[in-house]
């Protein structure tokens, strides 16, 4: 999750990020995924952070172009070994530094990345310029919330996120159902201090993600509750969604 700027997020984020996030899903599974998908081209991550998907991806064969907003971020991913062999760019997800045609074989917003863009406007310029990179057989895949859970859900929260000998982590939130946001604040207590770690989350639900694809000359193709490619169902709060060129 994100504040309204990804460079932002990563300095408040990326000391912490592989601690708390490292095993936040399945790297493997996804990477496998992707690698079905990506046929020649490369696999463009689309926020990667600190590379937590790199090595599996790399693992599988896949050549690896990172793009992130981030400096901190990035510095995290370029200082891991494991990452050497990725391609890595500091730019806004919502401004994508790609030329039409580029060739890339499957582009991949994982964990609710997307959502990290604060507004439809932003999600929908980043589906354009990939739809605009992909090549003829390329996919952009999309790992998220539905927010079917949310829209009912409390306006407002506040727990205990992480705790133990020498950390308390709280977590408030403020959610906005009409509006689509949820902004928050994890509160990290230590005996160094007190650290506020903000954030900023605009779900859009899969129908409206597939009129965004619609705009950029993208069709689902694909639609699962997991990388594993279990049913996606009405009661599926979360989804692996696959977009493909549409055919002319």
């Amino acid at each position: 999750m994100q504040s309204t700027s990804g460079s932002s997020y990563g300095e408040s984020f990326a000391d912490v990020y592989d601690r708390w996030y490292g095993e936040i899903s399945d790297a493997t599974a996804t990477a496998a995924f992707l690698a079905k998908r990506c046929g020649a081209g490369p696999v463009l991550e689309l926020g990667v952070g600190t590379g937590r998907l790199v090595p599996a991806l790399l693992a599988q064969g896949c050549a690896v172009i990172g793009i992130d907003a981030s400096e901190a971020m990035l510095t995290r991913c370029r200082a891991n070994q494991a990452n050497r062999n990725a391609h890595l760019v500091q730019a806004d997800l919502a401004a994508l530094p790609l030329r039409p045609g580029v060739g890339v074989g499957a582009a991949v917003c994982a964990f609710n990345t997307l959502f990290n863009l604060p507004t439809k406007e932003a999600q929908a310029n980043l589906f354009q310029a990939v739809g605009q990179a992909l090549e003829p057989a390329g996919a952009l895949v999309v790992e998220a919330i539905t927010g079917a859970d949310l829209v009912d859900g409390p306006r407002s929260s506040v727990g205990v996120s992480r705790m133990d000998r020498t950390e308390l982590v709280l977590s408030a939130t403020l959610l906005d159902a009409e509006d689509q946001t949820i902004q928050g604040q994890h509160v990290q207590i230590t005996e160094a201090g007190i650290r506020m770690r903000p954030w900023l989350l605009r779900w859009t639900t899969p129908p409206q993600l597939d009129e965004m694809a619609e705009a950029a000359g993208l069709v689902l193709t694909e639609r699962y509750a997991d990388w594993d490619g279990a049913v996606f169902d009405e009661e599926s709060t979360s989804h692996v969604s696959v977009y493909q060129l549409a055919k002319s």
